[in-house]
């Protein structure tokens, strides 16, 4: 994913038969399953701030910064309710205004609140389209009418909106397996990559036909420039592609397992999210690694 595309499970101790608990012990705390766990990294093209959607919240990190800054959106929606947004996946249409998808929980809108938008970097929301039908777990944003996205309950198609995400139609993604992630070149919005359950494919007519180009499976994906086509693995391992997909190569560097979001910027800097609510960061196109943020 690059700049411009939950269940919390409780661990309740049983009681062992005849036996009484202490005064000290304390209740478990909740945990997240890892494969439920959500994470979407978004960099602002105005001020270059990282913008984070999690299980744990969302939260800021100015450019610069390594201390994350909690925020609480949150929406009224006509006839639909109103509460708290939680696991956004947000994506940056401009400067400060946003586009995401996630869910609502102890408030009286839908779970799913389909895509909602936002003027003013988070601070207000309000809907785009399908609230309470559809819950899109990746986006990607071409410009303030394109947008690209992947629907949880339809792997195998890609959905793309021509008028800033009101309606979608639905081209058909490479037919190996359930896409997980895609990805558009900034220099041209012709040429896309997914990351699939089997490999990366690329697309040069906007979805229309695919290519494998690559056969590491299960890839996050981002296009930081026309040059920069970076993928991590599920064992953290990033390749590069200078040739719009073409070729790859490892860059010998490693973002640890299993990355939940992946995002290159135009720089060369690269961003992780990771399990467990932590976000690296390689300051050098992925050759060497550090640790930016933990949010729990």
């Amino acid at each position: 994913m690059r700049k411009h595309a939950l269940i919390l499970v409780t661990l309740a101790l049983a009681g062992c038969g005849g036996s009484s608990s202490s005064e000290d012990e304390l209740p478990p705390e909740p945990t997240t399953d890892a494969a439920l766990e959500i994470g979407s990294l978004a960099a602002d093209p105005g001020n270059g701030e990282l913008l984070i959607g999690s299980t744990d919240g969302s939260f800021r990190i100015p450019k610069g910064s390594k201390t994350p800054a909690e925020f609480k959106p949150s929406m009224s929606a006509p006839g639909k309710g109103e509460g708290p947004l939680i696991d956004l996946v947000m994506r940056y249409t401009g400067p400060g205004s946003l586009l995401a998808s996630g869910h609502s929980k102890g408030g009286t809108l839908p779970l799913n609140v389909g895509l909602v938008s936002s003027p003013d970097d988070g601070k207000t929301w309000k809907v785009v389209s399908g609230i309470g039908e559809i819950d899109y777990h990746d986006l990607e944003i071409i410009d303030a009418q394109r947008v690209v996205a992947l629907r949880t309950d339809d792997p195998n198609s890609v959905q793309v909106s021509s008028d800033g995400g009101k309606t979608f139609e639905s081209r058909a993604a490479p037919a190996a397996a359930a896409t997980i992630d895609v990805t558009i070149n900034p220099d041209d919005p012709k040429q896309w990559a997914v990351g699939t359950e089997q490999g990366t494919w690329l697309s040069t007519n906007e979805g229309r036909s695919w290519r494998q180009r690559d056969t590491t499976p299960k890839a996050r994906v981002s296009w930081g420039a026309s040059d920069q086509l970076y993928s991590a693995g599920l064992d953290g391992k990033i390749r590069r592609s200078a040739d719009q997909g073409k070729t790859w190569n490892e860059v010998g560097g490693s973002a640890g397992g299993g990355p939940k979001d992946f995002l290159a910027t135009a720089d060369g800097t690269l961003y992780a999210y990771m399990t467990g609510g932590k976000v690296r960061t390689s300051p050098d196109g992925g050759k060497t690694w550090e640790d930016l943020a933990s949010l729990r």
